[in-house]
């Protein structure tokens, strides 16, 4: 069975603790390692916070949807902004040799999730997929 959470958020900052806190639990309850619940988590906070510095310039008071999608062995999150669009082949981190503040969050995405989408084929803004495989990512429920 398939359980589905939706949130909008404003482009603000302050509310990517909603967003965290609301994953967490939903991750928690489907019996997903705390381990993996951050990991997801970072993610997701990545790419919001991309959305809000990218995507609308920092403009605090425009809509972020998320939808968060768990079946049995698999993890979805839609992230979906109206700003900007991105070009994806432009999106890549900075050299891992390079020390400096910032600049790993696809990085990060890229290797913790198994599949990242980026859809433009809209009038505005991109639809962010990403998938992760749960297998062997779930606690024991005994």
């Amino acid at each position: 069975m398939t359980e589905s959470v939706q949130l909008t958020v404003p482009s603000n900052s302050k509310y990517l603790c909603l967003v965290r806190k609301v994953l967490h639990h939903v991750l928690l309850d489907h019996q997903v390692t705390e381990e993996t619940a951050q990991r997801l988590i970072l993610c997701v906070d990545e790419a919001c916070s991309n959305i809000i510095k990218y995507s609308y310039a920092g403009c605090p008071d425009q809509p972020i949807e998320i939808c968060f999608s768990l079946a049995d062995d698999s993890f979805q999150v839609k992230i979906r902004d109206y700003g900007k669009q991105c070009d994806s082949r432009e999106i890549k981190p900075r050299p891992l040799d390079q020390i400096e503040p910032g600049g790993l969050g696809t990085f990060f995405i890229n290797e913790i999730m198994d599949e990242v989408r980026y859809c433009t084929n809209r009038e505005t803004g991109t639809l962010l997929t990403m998938c992760k495989h749960l297998k062997n990512e779930l606690t024991s429920s005994s």
